[in-house]
C-alpha cells in the first residue's frame, strides 16, 4: 500500500507525515524519531497523547545519558531498547546504569524516505553499545500501519536486549481495553492503589476489598499501575463511539504485553498524567537486568541481527 509523504514542521522541528485516505501519522527525527501523531482521518480522532513541543535546549537535556523519562516526556510513540526501566548495565555491572526508557527516545535518528514504497525509515546509533536499530513505517492497507524492525550488531560480544513499543494512548472515559483470551495479569508497579501481585483480568479486587474493572478507562482517581499479561489474541482499545485501535505483533519475538494505566497517580511532583499504553514487549519485566535474570532477555549475537514487526489498525 503506497502512502503519501509530506514534509512538515512540528514546533521548531522538521517532521514527516505519512498518510493514506484513512490514516495519517507524523514522525519527528530529531526528537528520537518519535511518532507524535496517529490520526484516524475519517473520524477525526487522534489516538496518541499530545505533548508540549520541546525547545532546542530542552531537547539537548532529553538526549543526555542520565535524563529520566517523566510526565512532561510521556506522549506519542517511542521505542524502549535495550531496557524500559532504569537498571544496572548487565555487561558492565560497576558502570553507569542503563538509561531510563532506553537509548532511543529523545535522541536524533537518521531519516530515509522511500517515496516509491510509501515508507519512512529511521536508524538509531547509540553511544553505549555497538548496535543499530532500524524502523520502517509504512501502510499494509489504508487503515493499518506496519512497523518493521531490524536490530543489527556491530559489537564483538553478545548483547542482551529487552524491547517494548511505547505508544501512549489518549483514551477518554468510557473507552475500554479489550484483551481477548486474557484472564490473568501480573502487577509490576503501582502507586495510589493496592492491587495483588497476581490478579484477575479485567476485574480485580484491591486490598481494601473494592473491585476494579481494569479494562474500563477512567480519570482522576489518583492511582497508576503497570501490569503484564500473556495476550492470547492481540490487543485493542475501543472508544465510546466504537472507534478501535488494534495491535498485532510478532509474538515469537515479543510474547508479552505491558499495560500502563495512569489515572492521576503519576508522576510524583508533577501534573498528574491521565493516559494509558498497550506495549508489546519481549518479557514481563520492566528492566533488562530482571529479564536477563529470569532467562527472558533476547541475545543479539556479534555481527548478527534480530527482526520483528508490529501492526496497528485504526477502524
Amino acid at each position: 500500500m503506497k502512502a503519501s509523504i509530506e514534509h512538515r514542521l512540528w514546533g521548531d522541528w522538521p517532521s514527516v507525515r505519512l498518510a493514506t485516505e484513512a490514516v495519517e501519522l507524523e514522525v519527528v527525527s530529531e526528537v528520537g524519531a518519535r511518532v507524535v501523531s496517529l490520526r484516524d482521518r475519517r473520524r477525526d480522532r487522534e489516538w496518541l497523547v499530545q505533548g508540549q513541543k520541546p525547545r532546542e535546549l530542552e531537547q539537548m537535556d532529553w538526549a543526555q545519558e542520565g535524563f529520566v523519562f517523566g510526565g512532561r516526556e510521556s506522549f506519542g510513540w517511542d521505542e524502549c531498547l535495550p531496557t524500559t526501566a532504569l537498571c544496572a548495565d548487565p555487561t558492565v555491572p560497576d558502570g553507569p546504569a542503563l538509561r531510563d526508557h532506553g537509548d532511543q527516545w529523545g535522541r536524533g535518528a537518521y531519516l530515509a524516505l522511500d517515496h516509491e514504497g510509501g515508507a519512512v525509515e529511521h536508524t538509531w546509533s547509540v553511544p553505549r553499545w555497538a548496535y543499530r536499530l532500524h524502523r520502517r513505517l509504512s501502510f499494509a492497507d489504508p487503515q493499518t500501519v506496519s512497523a518493521e524492525y531490524v536490530l543489527e550488531s556491530h559489537a564483538d560480544r553478545p548483547l542482551p536486549i529487552s524491547w517494548a513499543q511505547h505508544p501512549v494512548i489518549a483514551a477518554e472515559p468510557g473507552s475500554y481495553i479489550d484483551l481477548p483470551e486474557v484472564y490473568r495479569a501480573r502487577r509490576s508497579w503501582q502507586h495510589g492503589i493496592d492491587l495483588p501481585l497476581e490478579l484477575s483480568w479485567p476485574k480485580a479486587v484491591a486490598a481494601d476489598g473494592s473491585e476494579r474493572d481494569l479494562a474500563c478507562v477512567r480519570r482522576g482517581e489518583g492511582w497508576a499501575a503497570v501490569l503484564y499479561t500473556d495476550p492470547g489474541d492481540g490487543a485493542r482499545v475501543v472508544a465510546p463511539d466504537g472507534a478501535r485501535l488494534d495491535w498485532e505483533w510478532d509474538r515469537a519475538f515479543a510474547p508479552a504485553l505491558r499495560v500502563w494505566l495512569s489515572y492521576g497517580g503519576w508522576p510524583p511532583g508533577e501534573v498528574p498524567s491521565e493516559q494509558i499504553a498497550l506495549e508489546p514487549c519481549t518479557s514481563m519485566h520492566d528492566d533488562l537486568a530482571s529479564a536477563l535474570a529470569a532467562g527472558e532477555a533476547h541475545t543479539l549475537e556479534p555481527g548478527g541481527e534480530l527482526r520483528w514487526w508490529v501492526r496497528l489498525q485504526l477502524s
